[in-house]
């Protein structure tokens, strides 16, 4: 990697996609990850890291929005190569504790889900455990939202100097913004009301874990529409 890497929002640089999207909040000379994709993804978050001209002890934070493996299963190898704090809801913690997906899936693919995570995932130290409307001293401010839904530990990140939220997999964007499918949900009426309350900040930016970053300003009505799902 060699041009220096183009701001998805105000500070923040991604990995994104093809599976899952990580983020990097660079603000006021420290780093934050959010999330740390699946298994072998930490070379190209530090290649990400070195492109910006930092070092992986620049990285102070991970902040976890949930445990599936898609979002922790690079967390043990960036954990290592950075020396950062994990940050993570109690019940996050937990399953990230003992290897484990949060409820979510059915049969079979939970079934499949349990061996994979056996033998794709490290157990890793969570060095702050967080719970809704704490505010993390990161970039002046983000604060923890509960955002149960998709998966009953999920948090989001609000970024609120730049009204940028961090929103996991309450919501998708790979087909325009839209709460995360029944299919692969825990509690479809418990995910509309976190996205009640996350669009009750009116957030200007959303980066999701699945697809790319959405702007309010290119795509005005949407939240209040996402509102009226049944």
């Amino acid at each position: 990697m060699t041009d220096q890497p183009q701001p998805l929002a105000p500070s923040v640089y991604g990995v994104i996609g093809p599976n899952v999207n990580i983020y990097l909040l660079d603000d006021a000379g420290s780093l934050a990850l959010i999330d740390a994709g699946m298994p072998g993804s930490a070379p190209r978050v530090l290649e990400l890291i070195q492109a910006l001209g930092r070092a992986p002890g620049d990285v102070k934070h991970i902040l976890i929005t949930h445990a599936d493996i898609d979002h922790v299963g690079g967390l043990k190898q960036l954990a290592d190569a950075t020396g950062a704090m994990v940050v993570a809801s109690v019940e996050s913690a937990r399953y990230i504790r003992q290897r484990r997906n949060p409820p979510h899936l059915g049969f079979p693919a939970n079934v499949f889900s349990s061996v994979v995570n056996f033998f794709a995932r490290r157990a890793v130290p969570v060095g702050r455990i967080v719970a809704d409307g704490d505010v993390l001293d990161i970039a002046d401010g983000i604060r923890v939202l509960a955002t149960p839904g998709h998966t009953p530990d999920h948090v989001g990140y609000f970024w609120e100097r730049e009204r940028v939220l961090f929103a996991g997999d309450l919501l998708n964007n790979r087909h325009g913004l839209s709460p995360t499918p029944p299919r692969i949900s825990w509690d479809m009426a418990a995910a509309r009301r976190s996205v009640q309350a996350i669009a009750a900040l009116n957030p200007a930016i959303i980066c999701a874990g699945h697809g790319p970053v959405w702007r309010a300003e290119d795509d005005p009505g949407r939240l209040e529409a996402l509102l009226q799902l049944p």
